[in-house]
């Protein structure tokens, strides 16, 4: 199958995020989730890197590495989306987490001696749609997480919405979305749901900063991203890239 020019594109992107607070609730000693309604927080920047390309017309992989530096935890993460149609896209991915016993020492407040290792397969459905200059879309994601306690299945639903919005010349994109985490465990069905508020703040051609408010958790997020790309990638490609993975 031949690959149309406008897909010719490998991105690359690279951040730095500053400051990421994090909330440190009192966990259980082998979950690094938590629930987001703890009282402590502790700082800690983030490194993360970003490539994607497109495979075939309709086929695009995705490979994130995140690095919690003062946690010394590591995520890393791998998609594979396919378009169905111009508003249907299914993805399965693979994610790994892994933070060091003093990291996870760290997020409960408690001596730890063993290192915490995650493994999740999953797989989402997203539909994405534009109206007055508005974008939406909506994930449905399964995941099964094999953790050191056990496996658990996960079901996740997030709702998106942004508009990019200028201002004389300048252009920023406001964003929300909220995102509600059910694992089917006894007794832990509503295990989360998070409610976000951010904006995008185009800098230079491939400079983006971002700042991100998380309500539920009482935290915020300074970000930066650097992004590389051979051509451009079309808002809905984007848009994609934002709601398939992580």
């Amino acid at each position: 199958m031949t690959i149309a020019p406008k897909l010719r594109s490998t991105v690359l992107r690279m951040g730095l995020c500053f400051p990421l607070v994090i909330l440190a609730p009192l966990l259980s000693s082998q979950e690094v989730e938590g629930r987001g309604n703890g009282t402590g927080a502790l700082f800690s920047p983030a490194d993360y890197l970003e490539i994607s390309t497109p495979l075939t017309a309709r086929v695009g992989a995705n490979v994130y590495g995140f690095y919690l530096g003062n946690l010394q935890a590591g995520i890393a993460l791998i998609e594979v989306t396919t378009k169905l149609s111009n508003h249907l896209a299914v993805t399965p991915s693979y994610l790994l987490i892994k933070v060091p016993a003093n990291g996870l020492a760290l997020l409960t407040q408690e001596p730890q001696n063993a290192d915490y290792r995650e493994h999740q397969f999953r797989l989402s459905a997203t539909l994405a749609t534009s109206w007055r200059h508005f974008n939406f879309a909506e994930r449905n994601m399964y995941a099964r997480r094999f953790t050191p306690v056990g496996d658990v299945d996960r079901y996740r639903n997030k709702v998106y919405v942004a508009r990019e919005v200028s201002v004389g010349t300048y252009r920023c994109t406001p964003f929300m979305f909220d995102e509600i985490y059910h694992d089917f465990a006894p007794g832990n069905w509503l295990r989360r749901n998070w409610v976000v508020a951010g904006v995008d703040l185009p800098a230079a051609r491939y400079l983006t900063f971002s700042s991100v408010l998380h309500p539920a958790g009482r935290s915020v997020l300074a970000q930066c991203r650097l992004s590389r790309s051979r051509r451009g990638r079309s808002r809905r490609q984007t848009l994609w890239s934002q709601n398939t993975g992580k």
